[in-house]
């Protein structure tokens, strides 16, 4: 059942089309059903009682990228992610009461995501699949495409892991100006280790004291974003549990993890015993380059010639509205020679796993997001994302090209490695 505030956003949509020449969908298809004011009309026909849930709706719903470039468009100011997010929410009631959620999916979000220890295992076990010299004997013979082309390029998807966690390590007792708490996350802790200890160090060296509780587990986005709102909200509760007047602010270095984050209050809005919790947790979580844009940091000394330019993630620019920050952080790194990237807010693709379940659309936008790096000419390309490092790493496959994908908090954490350490705090 739609609440009053969830119906007016459907009826806010004045149709105008505004939003359809930056939806990656309607761009690829031409259908109005993939655009989304089509799935707008669609949601609402299935809350007027006109439309059921049928796989047509499931599928068209489905094919969103949920990369929020219509929100920024509309003039009319309609939450499209929230509503989408509800209606997939529908969608997975619906399953589950006709059983047909499929068993793959129960594995990854009922089991896999919700224990970070279980998606540690199984990091484990791709790191020593690929130092056993298995993956790499498969990516330069391409045996796979015996079987499956599609298999063979997702094989080639799998990123190196790194799961050194060096950071629960890195963060000494040193004079500061605030307490922060960092969020490991779960794919950015078993793929970008590194990521987490150059936040840590980054932190650290412009005198912020780092906790980092251990024991932290997804924060509840991959289940939210695919309808398992009943999921979502109990992981909600552990994490704000884990920092809950621990902190001074919450910090994250994935773009996606923090515009989930910063809904933790409409999440939990109807728990009496969280609502008030969430709504703090909300308010005080920072993504790492808004914080740092916000508080100030100390610029490096030493510089890198080399030509850089910015991806925005979508839940970075659009779902959040972090769109300047970053760029700030960036032009105050000396040496660097930072050009902007054409269509720097399209979506490269990833989305989660949207790389996976629909390769060949993913595809056709990382295609144009290389195309648009390759001109920039840039050495290193910096993103605040996870599946956007991913993506782009396997673009650089894909088109046999070399830039550095690299977070943004890493390459600031490099230039501190060779830069002497000052007193002052800018």
């Amino acid at each position: 059942m739609s609440t009053p505030e969830h119906y007016d956003q459907l009826i806010n949509c004045m149709h105008c089309g505004l939003c359809l020449p930056v939806c990656p969908t309607y761009t690829i298809t031409g259908e109005e059903r993939e655009s989304p004011r089509g799935r707008i009309r669609l949601m609402k026909s299935v809350e007027d009682g006109l439309l059921d849930i049928t796989p047509g709706y499931m599928a068209s719903l489905d094919l969103c990228l949920d990369c929020q470039a219509c929100v920024s468009a509309c003039p009319a100011g309609v939450a499209y992610g929230d509503l989408l997010e509800k209606a997939r929410a529908d969608i997975y009631r619906h399953k589950k009461k006709q059983e047909q959620i499929p068993v793959v999916q129960k594995l990854t979000l009922g089991w896999l995501f919700t224990r970070q220890s279980r998606l540690r295992m199984v990091g484990r076990l791709m790191a020593l699949y690929q130092k056993s010299g298995l993956k790499s004997l498969l990516d330069k013979t391409g045996l796979l495409r015996l079987f499956s082309k599609k298999l063979n390029e997702l094989h080639r998807l799998m990123p190196p892991v790194d799961m050194s966690r060096q950071y629960m390590r890195a963060t000494p007792s040193v004079p500061h100006t605030l307490r922060v708490g960092l969020v490991t996350g779960c794919v950015q802790d078993v793929f970008f280790s590194a990521v987490n200890r150059d936040t840590a160090e980054v932190l650290t060296r412009n005198h912020y004291a780092v906790y980092i509780p251990d024991g932290q587990n997804c924060c509840g986005s991959v289940a939210g974003h695919n309808g398992d709102a009943e999921t979502a909200a109990r992981l909600a509760r552990e994490l704000i549990d884990a920092f809950y007047n621990k902190v001074d602010f919450v910090i994250i270095n994935a773009a996606g993890c923090g515009s989930f984050m910063k809904k933790y209050h409409h999440l939990l809005a109807d728990d009496p015993a969280y609502a008030a919790k969430a709504k703090w947790f909300a308010e005080h979580t920072r993504d790492i380059m808004e914080f740092l844009a916000e508080q100030g940091f100390e610029a490096p000394e030493n510089g890198i010639d080399q030509t850089v330019t910015y991806h925005e993630p979508c839940h970075l620019t659009h779902a959040q509205k972090i769109k300047d920050a970053p760029r700030r952080v960036l032009r105050k790194l000396p040496g660097i020679d930072f050009r902007e990237l054409k269509e720097s807010d399209w979506c490269c693709g990833s989305a989660g796993v949207y790389n996976i379940t629909h390769y060949d659309t993913s595809m056709v936008l990382l295609d144009r997001k290389m195309e648009h790096i390759k001109e920039s000419g840039a050495g290193i390309v910096v993103t605040g994302n996870p599946g956007c490092i991913i993506q782009l790493q396997y673009g650089n496959k894909r088109h046999g090209v070399a830039p550095r994908v690299l977070h943004p908090v890493s390459l600031i954490n490099r230039l501190y490695q060779q830069s002497p350490k000052r007193n002052n705090h800018e």
